[in-house]
């Protein structure tokens, strides 16, 4: 197969968020939950979080955040509430019991990305920074 250093790179970035991913995931796993409720619990926050807004922070179906939240629910993370401005909005709150899981989970994740991360340099994390900034553009539309 012909050598395409763009192809080559794109394949090695792919590689590297695939491993990253899957080193900070199992070490979640680690406390009992999994990479798809400890980023539910995450945006969930204090507040609570409407479930249609929570499905689409999480890029998933509601069928999906159905049987995400009820087995949340069922490990005693999260409960579901009415909203009292549209009674056909459910909210899905922290239990005390999630607020503690977020509460040692959420910084052994910072940790744990650190820990990884700080294998570049200080310059060199700036460089790779800057360059998957400019890879991104405009495209996004977001604010990296």
């Amino acid at each position: 197969m012909e050598q395409s250093l763009p192809r080559d790179t794109y394949r090695l970035l792919r590689k590297t968020a695939y491993v990253l991913k899957n080193e900070l995931r199992k070490k979640i796993e680690e406390h009992g939950i999994t990479w798809p409720q400890f980023h539910a619990l995450f945006h969930i926050g204090e507040e609570g979080m409407a479930a249609n807004e929570l499905a689409r922070e999480l890029q998933c179906n509601a069928s999906n955040m159905t049987g995400l939240v009820d087995r949340m629910t069922e490990n005693g993370w999260v409960y579901r509430e009415h909203s009292k401005e549209d009674r056909r909005v459910w909210l899905i709150k922290l239990t005390e019991e999630g607020k503690k899981l977020l509460a040692v989970v959420r910084p052994q994740h910072r940790k744990n990305i650190e820990a990884r991360m700080n294998r570049l340099s200080t310059e060199e994390l700036k460089v790779l920074g800057d360059l998957l900034t400019k890879l991104l553009g405009e495209e996004t539309g977001e604010e990296v």
